[in-house]
């Protein structure tokens, strides 16, 4: 919880400089977040084992990250679902050191983030159908 207000904190006072509000619900930034523990610490906080990638996936990277949602929620994609553009982002921050770590995020996809989609949570499941965009 503390590292979501963090990271909303942050992203609110990126956007505040360009005169936008943060435009990220708070499932949407719990997600973020949890994510990137996930990725960071290479286990669920359901327990379950994650490939850790090569980049490190920390706090500032996903204040950048919901910044980025953040912007290309008001200036370029007004009436897309913010949720729609995490996994690209994700990729983005995962591969920009170690291009190979793609697979790690696609692993990371078909196991916990497949199971958070089977056990009923809607926003894990919007991403896991997005599963897509990290193959293009």
């Amino acid at each position: 919880a503390a590292e979501t207000s963090l990271v909303r904190a942050q992203a609110t006072q990126a956007l505040a400089r360009v005169g936008q509000p943060l435009p990220l619900d708070d499932a949407l930034l719990e997600t973020l977040v949890t994510a990137f523990r996930d990725l960071r610490e290479g286990r669920s906080v359901e327990g379950w084992a994650v490939e850790k990638p090569s980049t490190v996936m920390s706090t500032a990277e996903a204040v950048g990250v919901a910044s980025s949602l953040g912007l290309s929620a008001a200036f370029l994609d007004a009436d897309r679902d913010p949720a729609s553009l995490l996994p690209g982002y994700l990729l983005g921050v995962v591969q920009k050191d170690e291009p190979k770590d793609r697979g790690r995020l696609l692993a990371y996809w078909d196991g916990t983030v497949k199971r958070r989609a089977e056990g009923g949570a809607r926003i894990w499941k919007q991403l896991y159908e997005l599963r897509g965009a990290l193959e293009e």
